[in-house]
């Protein structure tokens, strides 16, 4: 299965997906919501902490951001997200240093990288889409965004058969900026502090 991207300068561009069936891709219609809603990402840093074959990232790039934190602790994901990297790198003649991969748990990611790597985060994006299942991975990492006064916009995807729910995550949000619908499938944005 390819997923392509959708606008920016790497319209059309195919990425592979991971041949898992732990990882599933945000659908084409939400990311086509979320991306004509915010077209032009210049000035922004992009992080998907469950990044599954990098495609928010990867929009996100195509789209103007200065950089993108790409990372999934699956092996299978993180894999195809650096060799979906490495073919974008060279399509497009983007700086190495535009693109973070990693593979740690997203927890750790906040905990250790996200201080780390940035002393700012007025101009961030950072998206959530774990397993839907997983509500305790939900609720721990917009805790510790929480704690870490994280200033910019968080996008969380969740499916109101199995994720947390629709209420449960514009309650974390101290105000929430913009909600996409697509099916069962929902995407929250908002600000935590």
């Amino acid at each position: 299965m390819a997923i392509k991207l959708l606008g920016g300068m790497a319209r059309g561009f195919l990425l592979a997906a991971p041949k898992l069936d732990s990882t599933r891709p945000t659908s084409v219609l939400v990311r086509r919501k979320l991306f004509d809603w915010r077209q032009n990402l210049e000035g922004e840093i992009f992080i998907d902490l469950c990044a599954g074959s990098g495609a928010m990232g990867l929009e996100a790039l195509s789209r103007g951001a200065d950089k993108v934190y790409l990372n999934d602790s699956q092996r299978g994901a993180y894999l195809t997200i650096k060799q979906n990297s490495e073919n974008f790198i060279k399509s497009f003649a983007v700086e190495d240093s535009q693109v973070s991969i990693s593979s740690l748990d997203a927890l750790k990611w906040i905990h250790k990288e996200l201080p780390y790597q940035l002393r700012s985060t007025e101009n961030v994006i950072l998206f959530l889409d774990p397993p839907y299942e997983n509500h305790k991975l939900y609720d721990e990492a917009l805790r510790l965004l929480k704690e870490a006064n994280f200033q910019g916009e968080v996008w969380v995807e969740s499916d109101r058969l199995k994720g947390p729910k629709l209420e449960v995550l514009t309650g974390a949000f101290h105000s929430v900026i913009k909600q996409v619908d697509q099916g069962d499938h929902f995407v929250v944005v908002g600000k935590l502090v």
